[in-house]
């Protein structure tokens, strides 16, 4: 199934992965970049959201919606310069560092007789 936000969003080889590629169309990376990410994703649990944009022309951002619903965002000064397996090898290893937060985990400080 694929998901759509306007013409933004593309089919991907993982449902639970939904790239929405702001890119402008004639940028040189957009295809590599989105292929990338998706593949650096496959894998991980749950639903995620990736928004590629390039708000000023300079820089490329890159925004994750997390399944638990968190978000963040990084931005890559000069992304011409770096390959687009690189980029997506920094997004793969800030989610793959995500801590989901459980009830068990709440107060777990324990105590000192």
């Amino acid at each position: 199934m694929t998901k759509h936000a306007g013409k933004a969003a593309t089919a991907g080889p993982d449902p639970e992965v939904t790239v929405h590629n702001r890119l402008p169309p004639k940028h040189p990376q957009r295809l590599a970049l989105e292929s990338a990410i998706r593949k650096a994703l496959i894998g991980l649990t749950g639903k995620w959201d990736v928004v590629l944009k390039v708000p000023e022309g300079l820089w490329l951002v890159i925004s994750v919606l997390a399944p638990d619903g968190s978000a963040w965002t990084m931005s890559c000064c000069n992304p011409m310069y770096r390959d687009p397996e690189s980029i997506a090898d920094t997004v793969r290893a800030a989610c793959s560092r995500r801590r989901w937060s459980t009830p068990a985990a709440q107060g777990s400080g324990g105590s000192h007789a």
